[in-house]
């Protein structure tokens, strides 16, 4: 019994989450947001440009 994960984006999808993670990035690295909001928006961020570029 193997996992069979198959790729569940559209490039509409991939495009909005690349969007909004640099959306994020950017509020963090301007200072908009500070402390602890500035390193979860940093990482979710991140997470979802990762996530829009590999399709996953």
């Amino acid at each position: 019994m193997g996992l069979d994960f198959q790729k569940n984006l559209g490039d509409t999808d991939r495009a909005v989450r690349m969007v909004v993670g640099g959306f994020l990035l950017g509020l963090a690295a301007s200072q908009t947001i500070a402390g602890p909001w500035a390193v979860v928006a940093a990482v979710f961020g991140a997470s979802q440009i990762i996530e829009g570029y590999y399709g996953y």
